[in-house]
């Protein structure tokens, strides 16, 4: 596929359904990541990743080996309502593999993933956004969409994040929801912000793990995300309460940045692909497509995807929602 992001809705033709049984979240990877769904003009190709291994429930995918660190990316979706996602630089045979990521002295089975808060087949809905390398998906775990739309779904991301570090080859990451049970609150933290000093090692500080830390010895570490301007611990990128009202009377327009990924307090690894913060708090309507940003090249197209965390069943929050702006117009670095 392209290193340009695509984007796949569980609103398109054929697209797959998600919902709290075994298997469900498989069905999805298998068509936004390989397989593509839909058919004549309607039909969207997969992302280009590679279905490495593979089980009754079980995947293990495998992203570009030509422009992407080549990780596997193994999903356990033999449970209800969850499933359990693990990296390996590396396998060679759907339960063995190294550079484990998150690593099982930091998790023992692996990283939570939410489909649903009941075991049923009642309909999630689901947008996901990504390239051969990396991906976004935002599920909507509470079955709000029919008041909601996507605007209280759930947060997820998985892949090579845009690295600092020159020749990085363990920068694969994969986000974490902040707890290990299943309908817990705690939820969403992939997107849940941290202030750049501000990091202590706990499950309720962490976003995601990355392969290995910047000094490269064998090993998985803890990584939280932040943004500029994020003083705030704790609460949804974009959501911050004292940001300036957009828009911002400086430049009558738009204050963005990138979004952080640190591994410690001060230690920045590098980026979300394709991704933005704005220093505002909620500047836009959900899936709004903001265009003509300074500082971005002609043309650029952000999505506005509202992010909630701590919310599980309720969806979107005043105080627990936040937004990213999302870049679908541009390769992602």
């Amino acid at each position: 596929m392209s290193l340009v992001p695509t984007i796949y809705r569980s609103t398109d033709p054929g697209a797959p359904l998600l919902s709290g049984v075994p298997g469900a979240l498989i069905a999805l990877l298998d068509a936004v990541l390989v397989d593509g769904y839909g058919v004549g003009a309607g039909r969207k190709d997969g992302l280009g990743w590679k279905k490495g291994f593979g089980g009754v429930n079980i995947r293990a995918y495998q992203n570009s080996q030509a422009f992407g660190t080549g990780y596997f990316l193994r999903v356990d979706d033999t449970a209800a309502r969850s499933a359990l996602l693990r990296g390996y630089s590396s396998m060679s045979d759907l339960n063995t593999g190294e550079d484990a990521t998150p690593s099982p002295a930091l998790k023992t089975s692996g990283s939570m993933w939410e489909k649903s808060n009941v075991a049923s087949g009642a309909l999630r809905h689901w947008i996901a956004i990504g390239t051969e390398r990396f991906f976004y998906l935002f599920v909507d775990t509470g079955g709000n969409y029919g008041t909601q739309g996507y605007s209280g779904t759930h947060g997820h991301y998985a892949g090579d994040i845009t690295s600092m570090k020159p020749g990085d080859r363990h920068h694969f990451t994969v986000s974490y929801k902040g707890s290990d049970s299943e309908a817990s609150s705690t939820v969403g933290y992939g997107f849940r912000a941290r202030a750049w000093n501000d990091f202590g090692g706990a499950d309720t500080q962490t976003s995601a793990f990355i392969g290995r830390s910047m000094s490269g010895v064998p090993g998985s570490t803890r990584a939280y995300v932040s943004a500029s301007a994020a003083t705030t611990s704790g609460v949804a990128l974009g959501s911050q309460s004292n940001y300036p009202t957009y828009p911002y009377g400086g430049n009558g327009g738009l204050l963005y940045s990138p979004i952080d990924v640190l591994e410690n307090a001060m230690q920045p690894r590098g980026f979300l692909p394709g991704a933005f913060a704005p220093i505002h708090r909620r500047p836009f309507p959900e899936m709004t497509v903001v265009t003509d940003v300074d500082g971005l090249p002609v043309g650029t197209q952000l999505l506005a995807k509202c992010v909630t965390v701590d919310s599980f069943a309720g969806g979107f929050n005043e105080t627990y929602t936040g937004q990213i702006l999302i870049d679908i117009t541009n390769a992602w670095a």
